[in-house]
């Protein structure tokens, strides 16, 4: 395998050279990707035919890491039926059959199956490709690490037919399933034969050179049309746009940022700003990440104060206990897993450099041995700053997870699944108490943000979290702002596709928090709301 790899390279650079004019560095992965080097970009290019969920997300992880290096990185997705990798896998199975004629035999796709049902059902797909474009008799799927259906189960039933069978596995490399595959193959009694996996085939040189061209010639078309003027550029930095008691605005630096928040501060003297983060877990451009956290405090009026509770999704794990009544006894080890959290987000590195306050209501909760609802506790640690700004600085990741859903992390138990209840209209009401709560002592402020990255969901999406699969809109450099929680809601839940007035989640807001008409009904800017597309 290590030579064919070696020629597989080599081709891959003289078709690249050929493609891009130029021939770049390219390293490989142990897990099948080309990181190609362009200069001041990095193309990724995973080439395995079949993903498990973990190795996709691994492969998030990576690219993530070379972002925040410094990195601009694009990447692409396989597509297992694409013409390319069809006419090699058939080439593959025509040379296993020899002068067997593919219309008198069956054909069976082997896989691993260790992705999510998407995943399996591209495999389904491939193995008709292979079929139809062949003229196979009969053909079937198995999977290796997948029980429905069983590699072994599949090839037992075919061996009582008398047809004979060619077996292929989806890859492009002898790797460890196509193995076990093998040896499946060989444990049965009956007519098969197995094809050699593809390799270094020149149809696979052709089709990894074709999608390093395709997303590179795609990323210089985009820069192109984005290539702004000194002057456009500049106004750019500084655009905003009022919705009433709401903002949409492009905040790409610290003094355009400090312009859209002087619209929705108070303009009077405060001595704090109270900082409501969203820190719920790893999941990449989920969380309020460091480089965000950074450009609101260097742009805020007044020292910060960073506000959060504990979660259990924050945690690396490595302790069993019952999160909803052993929590407070294993707050030392639920400590440092924050502070773990802190040092590999980059958070702990930011609230030194700005010398913001923070406080975990979480804590508080316990060092105050409160009694009552903890849905209406508020820290006494808070109250000394009794009447400044609160901002709820929340992420663009769907059209209700903003900044009033924000407001739910400040119930300070850790575990808080008694109040996201059976349906949306319990959470919405459970968030919209806890903004009363602190509205009766601060004055809220919402900032939705999407300045670094922000969240598209997808069933298919590179990165992965406990809510699905989603991609990242990368750079998009907006917030939405209002004074009170509800307009820069409304408008950054529009910018994502959602229809407010027909919204369960919305609906309870309206009855609690009020509206904001202007909000709901203005027209948004053509630009703003592409780049959330």
């Amino acid at each position: 395998m290590a030579a064919l790899a070696e020629n597989f390279d080599g081709g891959l650079r003289a078709a690249c050279a050929k493609a891009l004019g130029f021939e770049p560095e390219l390293r490989w992965t142990s897990q099948s990707e080309v990181w190609v080097d362009c200069g001041a970009e990095t193309l990724v290019i995973p080439t395995a035919l079949e993903m498990s969920l973990w190795e996709r997300e691994a492969m998030g992880q990576r690219i993530a890491e070379a972002r925040r290096a410094g990195k601009l990185v694009f990447h692409d997705d396989v597509d297992v039926g694409h013409p390319l990798v069809v006419e090699a896998l058939a080439h593959q199975v025509a040379r296993a059959l020899g002068d067997l004629a593919p219309q008198k035999c069956g054909l069976i796709l082997a896989a691993s199956g260790q992705g999510d049902p998407a995943s399996r059902a591209q495999s389904y797909r491939l193995m008709r490709l292979l079929w139809e474009h062949l003229g196979f008799a009969r053909a079937e799927v198995g999977f290796v690490r997948h029980v429905q259906p069983f590699l072994a189960h599949v090839l037992e039933r075919c061996a009582t037919e008398a047809m004979p069978w060619a077996v292929v596995f989806q890859s492009q490399w002898e790797a460890e399933h196509a193995e076990y595959a093998r040896v499946m193959v060989q444990n049965v009694r009956g007519r098969f034969c197995f094809a050699e996996p593809p390799g270094a085939h020149p149809l696979m040189t052709a089709w990894v050179a074709q999608r390093i061209a395709r997303l590179w010639q795609e990323k210089r078309a985009r820069s192109a049309a984005r290539e702004p003027s000194a002057r456009a550029a500049l106004e750019a930095k500084r655009w905003i746009r009022t919705f009433g008691a709401g903002l949409i605005a492009r905040s790409t630096d610290r003094e355009s940022l400090a312009e859209a928040l002087v619209k929705i501060l108070p303009s009077r003297k405060f001595e704090r700003v109270l900082v409501k983060v969203t820190w719920h877990g790893y999941a990449t451009g989920t969380y309020t990440d460091a480089a965000a956290l950074d450009l609101l405090l260097s742009a805020l009026p007044a020292p910060a104060v960073v506000i959060e509770g504990h979660t259990s999704s924050r945690n690396l794990g490595g302790a069993e206990f019952d999160w909803e009544s052993e929590a407070k006894e294993n707050r030392a080890w639920i400590r440092q897993q924050e502070a773990e959290y802190f040092r590999r987000t980059g958070i702990h590195d930011v609230l030194a450099r700005r010398k913001a306050e923070y406080v975990n209501v979480t804590e508080e909760f316990w060092n105050e041995d409160a009694a009552g609802d903890p849905a209406r506790f508020v820290p006494s640690k808070l109250l000394d700053f009794r009447g400044c700004p609160m901002i709820s600085f929340a992420k663009f990741k769907g059209p209700t997870r903003l900044g009033i859903s924000n407001m739910f992390g400040l119930i300070p138990l850790p575990l808080r699944s008694a109040w996201h209840g059976p349906n949306i209209t319990w959470f919405a009401r459970a968030c919209c108490g806890v903004a009363k709560t602190y509205g009766t002592h601060f004055e809220l402020c919402g900032v939705v943000e999407g300045l670094y990255s922000a969240v598209r969901w997808n069933r298919r999406g590179l990165y992965r979290s406990r809510w699905g699969n989603y991609d990242l809109i990368r750079d998009a450099g907006y917030i939405t702002a209002s004074r009170g929680l509800v307009a820069a809601d409304i408008l950054a839940a529009r910018l994502q596709g959602q229809d407010v007035a027909r919204s369960a989640f919305f609906d309870v807001v309206r009855e609690e928090l009020g509206w904001e008409e202007e909000a709901a009904g203005g027209s948004l800017p053509d630009e703003a709301r592409m780049a959330f597309v």
